[in-house]
């Protein structure tokens, strides 16, 4: 098992995956790798308890999303998800450790094992977390979706914890009236601070939020501490895109909005442009950031400013989880091809203006979870989480391959020392995955 230590992380020190695909000297650098997640017990007792009682099966946890945490003289922290799908997961939110199992690195608990022992019978514990952002002063945001499986067990909440000490900075529990019981999953945070470090304060915050199955986008306000609801048409799934083939293997899932990028701030007072896409679809859409803020307008209407929301184009296939640079550019993954893609947000958004970064078949089956990481040289990168997906919904997953990975590279390295995402766009063709 190949796995990279956290100093040489910092270091830059990469170990490289071999190229399986068109990806070759531009692939992703390896730094994690499972075939089956394993976790870190407190004690052997409390392990052994979790078995006994069903709250640990094995084979039942699959990561979705990555973070990373880069520290000044601290070791460097890479941070995962592991949604509970179903019952028998143990940790929803860790840590990747130095030390291994048979199967790959053991995922440490987050901030620490009591948090996710109680699996939904304590509301200020930790449910279930699909994804997760570190905004720039330090603090990491937990979305807890509240539901294991169909079954809603606590108010969805945010979680700000502050990672100089892994103590908890801040709760906020969403009303009743802004989530459907069992219908709602809120599982992507995206953070707009706009008094950030060295200067701000870190005062003025709203983080957008979107409800995958209830079709929706909240909104919290940090500085007032209340949330409103969002909704429009261009957040829903769409029927046509509803089975995805990846690798020769389909599934059918009708998820509406999953992902969400921010356009680059100018300064504290700009209008910020949210790129969004929902699972089903191969639309990308947009909305400005002063829209969503009218806290009033939504508070009387949620289906306020329906013409606000705007289609800019189509992809080839559908994708997961998207990321914007400090240029304007946006990363995301296909599913068909299997590879990271991206966009230059000057451009239109067709396909000849998108562009393959890294294509491999093996190693970038459903890239769920995407982040654009600045770490202590300044330096941008760009990490992906894979878990094909694929074989989970059709129960293929075989425990003797890898099937989960987290890889890395710096920016300027995938666009070959440019700073905008032009180049060659990728064919257009007609969508693959419906009816297979």
């Amino acid at each position: 098992m190949r796995i990279v230590n956290f100093m040489l992380i910092l270091a830059s020190t990469w170990v490289v995956v071999s190229a399986q695909g068109r990806g070759g000297a531009n692939d992703f650098k390896l730094v994690s790798e499972w075939r089956d997640l394993e976790y870190a017990f407190p004690t052997p007792q409390l392990r052994q308890a979790a078995i006994s009682s069903g709250q640990y099966v094995a084979g039942n946890g699959v990561p979705i999303d990555v973070d990373v945490n880069y520290r000044t003289g601290r070791a460097s922290r890479i941070f995962v998800t592991i949604p509970r799908f179903t019952t028998g997961i143990p940790v929803t939110l860790g840590v990747v450790s130095g030390n291994s199992a048979n199967n790959g690195p053991l995922v440490e608990p987050y901030p620490d094992y009591s948090w996710h022992s109680s699996h939904g019978q304590n509301c200020n514990g930790i449910t279930s977390v699909f994804r997760i952002a570190i905004d720039e002063c330090d603090r990491l945001w937990v979305l807890d979706t509240g539901r294991i499986g169909a079954n809603q067990f606590c108010p969805p909440q945010l979680l700000i914890f502050n990672l100089e000490n892994d103590q908890l900075f801040h709760r906020y529990k969403f009303p009743a009236g802004q989530y459907r019981p069992g219908t709602s999953l809120f599982i992507t945070p995206v953070l707009d601070v706009k008094d950030p470090p060295p200067y701000g304060r870190c005062t003025n915050v709203k983080a957008y939020i979107a409800d995958v199955t209830g079709y929706g986008i909240l909104v919290y306000d940090g500085q007032t501490n209340r949330s409103w609801r969002v909704q429009n048409k261009l957040v829903y799934a769409d029927p046509t895109y509803g089975t995805f083939t990846v690798a020769g293997e389909s599934f059918d899932l009708m998820d509406g909005i999953i992902g969400m990028a921010l356009s680059p701030r100018q300064n504290e007072r700009d209008d910020r442009t949210l790129y969004f896409h929902a699972l089903a679809s191969i639309g990308e859409n947009c909305v400005r950031t002063s829209v969503l803020n009218n806290a009033t307008a939504w508070e009387q209407n949620t289906d306020s400013f329906p013409r606000a929301f705007t289609e800019i184009g189509s992809r080839v296939s559908q994708s997961a989880a998207e990321a914007m640079d400090r240029n304007g550019n946006l990363y995301f993954g296909l599913m068909d091809p299997i590879a990271i893609a991206c966009w230059d947000s000057s451009r239109p958004y067709t396909p000849e203006n998108l562009r393959i970064v890294v294509q491999n078949d093996q190693t970038l089956q459903f890239s769920s979870g995407v982040k654009v990481i600045l770490n202590k040289k300044n330096r941008e990168e760009l990490w992906v989480l894979t878990c094909r997906f694929q074989k989970v919904m059709t129960g293929t997953i075989n425990r003797n391959e890898v099937n989960f990975r987290i890889q890395a590279r710096a920016i300027d390295e995938l666009l070959g020392g440019s700073t905008k995402c032009t180049g060659s766009g990728i064919s257009s063709r007609p969508f693959s995955g419906y009816g297979r």
